[in-house]
């Protein structure tokens, strides 16, 4: 008999400018992702432990820009970001900047564990480790590496000879390359008791500078997670610098946390805290997109939001009640893109069915 909890798994695959071509991909791959983690969950799994898992198979895949697949920097190679956080202990872990490590989110989840360790003569463990420092520190922790260019797959390679022949030739059409490709992942899990984990990961924005460390790596900007009268939880998405100067993740967290209506305050952070934000007022379009669980451990009753001022965001979710999970591409009409923000969402019950 498994031990294993109830509970509700959100993802996404980024907010940005998703190929039509690939769309069903997209969403089938959300789908997969959330019904690994829900079967660790359901096998005694805690929601940290369901939402990496949840993450390794996006990283896993080509079609993302999160570990194998990522962007590449300007010199040609994969360097990833990726971070975690447990909202039961509100430990955080993160990496930035990463090569040649499969998964980049087990590494930050191997660092977030790591903050309740007491080592030798007063010590502090690291929650957040950088380039190859980081890379060290996976190997003596036992995390799978390997020659950073095996993390290359032919699809980003040919988006990068593409775009740095762009640059090169200095057309401003290289400085769009950005909004096209922002498909950083994420997910947040919660379970019956109100446990709750988020996680982010990502390659970063084409042709970053070597050494470039985005949201998915940065506190409070590419995921949030805690736990008290609601168990909240957010993963980001779209252009890293606009979701640091917001620090959206942990913005988006407080504005839902009390709100008598969780999706109203939703649209009002995306508006006032992001998109008319004074850190990005000199910028023409601001680029993100987030997903939130709000959850009320009392009443098993939880709302899951996405909200987005790119092009598209695909996202999928599922409930520990059903067979199998839901994924669904939001779109913006594209004379809006950067200027206004969409807001979508559903209510869920742990313990009971799915309600749209």
């Amino acid at each position: 008999m498994s031990n294993g909890k109830q509970g509700f798994i959100a993802v996404h695959v980024g907010a940005g400018r998703h190929s039509k071509a690939l769309k069903e991909k997209y969403k089938k791959l959300c789908r997969q992702a959330c019904e690994a983690g829900m079967k660790n969950l359901r096998s005694g799994g805690n929601t940290l432990d369901a939402i990496v898992e949840t993450i390794m198979i996006l990283e896993d895949s080509p079609l993302t820009n999160a570990g194998f697949g990522s962007n590449l920097t300007l010199e040609g190679t994969v360097e990833c970001d990726a971070s975690v956080m447990d909202g039961t202990t509100l430990q955080f872990g993160a990496v930035g900047a990463v090569s040649g490590i499969k998964n980049p989110v087990l590494l930050a989840k191997c660092l977030c564990e790591q903050q309740s360790i007491k080592i030798a003569y007063g010590r502090i463990p690291p929650s957040f480790l950088v380039g190859n420092g980081a890379h060290v520190w996976a190997e003596e922790m036992g995390i799978q590496t390997l020659p950073p260019e095996q993390l290359i797959s032919m699809k980003a390679q040919k988006i990068y000879k593409h775009y740095k022949r762009k640059v090169e030739d200095s057309s401003m059409e290289a400085h769009k390359c950005a909004k096209r490709r922002m498909d950083t992942v994420g997910a947040i899990c919660v379970d019956e008791d109100g446990n709750i984990a988020a996680a982010c990961s990502s390659g970063g924005i084409i042709l970053k500078y070597p050494g470039r460390v985005g949201q998915a790596g940065v506190w409070g900007c590419g995921t949030w997670a805690y736990k008290g009268k609601y168990s909240i939880g957010t993963s980001t998405s779209g252009c890293g610098e606009h979701l640091i100067r917001t620090s959206l993740a942990r913005t988006v967290a407080d504005a839902i946390s009390d709100s008598p209506c969780p999706t109203t305050s939703l649209h009002h952070a995306m508006k006032v805290d992001f998109i008319d934000s004074k850190f990005l007022c000199e910028l023409e379009q601001k680029l993100g997109g987030v997903i939130a669980i709000r959850f009320a451990p009392q009443e098993g009753l939880g709302d899951f939001l996405w909200s987005h001022s790119t092009d598209s965001m695909i996202i999928g979710y599922m409930n520990s009640t059903e067979q199998s999970a839901v994924s669904h591409m939001s779109s913006l009409s594209s004379h809006e893109v950067g200027k206004k923000a969409v807001v979508e969402g559903i209510c869920f019950k742990i313990n009971g069915s799915i309600d749209t």
